[in-house]
């Protein structure tokens, strides 16, 4: 099983476009570490372009750099983390499963939480596999939808509408 994480430091505001990423990162390390690990690179990649310099966000991303190290260590010869092109399908093949469960259930007229929450963590994970390079056009057309369609359905629902 892993071992637990040392938990980061609070993130700092600069960093706030990378919280759903590294809540994302939190929620699978048990159900799927793979999906984990790239969550965090991701967040470590943008917050390096984000800001480096400021000493919270230096520390903070110093922080994650040892989890990242820390799973990579725990992951060993995962092929998902040691081949890219492996790495790159198993969160492609994550990320359209996710929305294809939303999608299906948006088309079967099912709304709820766990729903909305599908579409965007699809959207999330489509930002993640920016890590390997250029997206698809295919994967840029589902994130769009996918951010579209959570953003769309929670609104409705908070408004009491049908969607």
């Amino acid at each position: 099983s892993m071992a637990a994480l040392a938990p980061l430091p609070p993130l700092p505001a600069q960093f706030k476009s990378i919280q759903h990423h590294l809540r994302t990162a939190q929620e699978h390390d048990k159900r799927d570490p793979v999906v984990a690990y790239y969550c965090r690179l991701y967040a470590m990649q943008t917050g390096m372009k984000i800001d480096s310099k400021t000493p919270e966000c230096r520390k903070f991303l110093s922080k994650l750099m040892d989890q990242l190290e820390a799973l990579k260590k725990q992951l060993g010869d995962n092929e998902a983390i040691t081949q890219e092109i492996v790495g790159c399908a198993h969160l492609e093949n994550y990320a359209l499963k996710m929305f294809l469960y939303a999608d299906n259930e948006d088309r079967a007229g099912r709304f709820h939480k766990n729903m909305i929450k599908s579409f965007y963590t699809a959207s999330l994970l489509i930002d993640v596999i920016t890590v390997f390079g250029e997206l698809t056009d295919e994967n840029v057309k589902h994130r769009k939808y996918a951010r579209w369609k959570a953003t769309y359905i929670h609104n409705c629902l908070k408004n009491g509408e049908t969607p």
